[in-house]
């Protein structure tokens, strides 16, 4: 049984070549930018920020997932604090992908976070995509909400892969 709620699953689409949440989060747009954007606090649910602070048209590189040493080099596109980010996306061995999110506040002081990760290269596959952003925002979901992220987040994506793969087209 998955361990964490299926209502908010994504979708991922080998044929669009995407991945996409929405998803809503305990807390304001200003406090979903400030995660998304701060070097001090994305370390809590993402990963370090190992070069560059993100800006308005500026590059950054974070840390990757895995054991090798993987960056994901991104530039920033699109920077409207607490409403839009849009970035290119650089992972170590793939071809650039834009990652896109939208913020909007909801009626109960939370935000509905729309993310889309478009123009995958064919050595991509976007149902790892999906499930690993699936996977960062439970833990960025936790964050806001001042509570412990996944304890094995690795398990959580291995979880996730299958029921993304089911429903990808």
């Amino acid at each position: 049984m998955m361990s964490g709620s299926l209502s908010a699953l994504g979708t991922a689409s080998r044929t669009a070549r995407t991945a996409k949440l929405d998803r809503v989060l305990p807390a304001t747009p200003d406090e979903v930018w400030r995660a998304w954007t701060e070097p001090d606090r994305l370390p809590h649910w993402f990963g370090p920020v190992l070069k560059g602070i993100p800006g308005p048209d500026v590059e950054y590189v974070l840390e990757g997932r895995g054991e090798h040493g993987d960056t994901i080099v991104c530039r920033v596109l699109v920077w409207e604090p607490a409403t839009r980010l849009r970035v290119t996306w650089r992972y170590t061995g793939e071809a650039e992908s834009e990652l896109r999110l939208d913020l909007s506040p909801t009626d109960d002081g939370g935000t509905r976070l729309l993310l889309e990760h478009v123009g995958f290269g064919p050595e991509a596959d976007p149902v790892d995509y999906a499930a690993g952003w699936h996977m960062y925002t439970d833990n960025l979901e936790a964050h806001l909400a001042g509570t412990p992220g996944l304890a094995d987040s690795d398990a959580r994506w291995m979880e996730l892969m299958p029921v993304y793969a089911a429903s990808a087209d």
